[in-house]
């Protein structure tokens, strides 16, 4: 009785060690974090809803409105900006702000395919015809247009003091700690586009109901820019080191990159 005890414990430990052995041999074959069969490495994600709820959409809003950051779903936003600006945008991203660079090539997660995908998705789903009502379509960058400060301090007190001005129900966007965080471009893409998720009209109706010059939008822009901080002003004037970047010059007159 002994013996067969023993022999029976024997082959009971015998057939624990190869179900161990094969459980680790399992493991091996397949580590953690490694796509199963069936499963879509990160990598491999094209379709667009998936990339923008996953890499925007906390940023820029469900379904591209109604976010913090600057609103995507907008067809006037998307008819202003050029199509190689907003791909440079997501690859890029916004150094100094909270808009990170998406693009592997500059150690963000998205493979050039995904970044273009994108930017497809965006143009095909929320791109629309524009009715400009005889307004001039204005340049996104206002490169070549030199805003005129004393011009735009009159504009501001005509068509944005009520909303922007000091204390006023809005918010102002005259205090120089609000100007130290937003760039000449930022400012230009607000007037020009507005925030229609928000309320705020875009430049076809803020002159007293009449559209805004390219003139007039640099000249906005000039003057909101000379309440920025001299040190903030002087970086922001620097050339932008790398392959791609465009000088911000206080004028409003050249683009920044950036989602704006």
């Amino acid at each position: 009785m002994s013996k067969s005890r023993n022999s029976m414990q024997t082959r009971r430990r015998i057939s624990l060690f190869s179900s161990v052995l094969l459980l680790l041999c399992v493991a091996g074959c397949e580590p953690p974090g490694k796509p199963g069969a069936g499963e879509v490495s990160a990598e491999d994600v094209m379709d667009f809803p998936t990339l923008y709820a996953t890499n925007c959409q906390g940023c820029h809003g469900v379904d591209g409105k109604n976010g913090a950051a600057r609103i995507l779903n907008d067809p006037l936003y998307l008819t202003v900006i050029p199509k190689d600006q907003l791909q440079e945008t997501i690859e890029m991203g916004r150094p100094g702000t909270a808009m990170p660079a998406w693009a592997q090539s500059q150690g963000g997660p998205l493979t050039p395919k995904q970044v273009t995908a994108l930017v497809n998705g965006i143009e095909q789903n929320w791109a629309k015809p524009v009715n400009f009502h005889g307004a001039a379509v204005p340049s996104y960058s206002g490169e070549g247009v030199n805003g005129n400060a004393d011009n735009g301090r009159k504009l501001f007190g005509r068509d944005c003091f009520m909303c922007h001005g000091p204390g006023a129900r809005i918010g102002s966007v005259t205090d120089a700690s609000f100007l130290s965080l937003v760039t000449d471009q930022a400012l230009r893409t607000s007037i020009i586009v507005g925030r229609p998720d928000f309320g705020m009209p875009d430049y076809r109706v803020l002159g007293l109901g009449h559209a805004l010059s390219d003139q007039d939008i640099s000249d906005l822009v000039a003057y909101l820019a000379e309440k920025r901080p001299p040190a903030v002003t002087a970086a922001l004037v620097g050339p932008a080191p790398g392959a791609g970047n465009e000088g911000n010059k206080s004028t409003g007159s050249s683009s920044e990159r950036g989602t704006q």
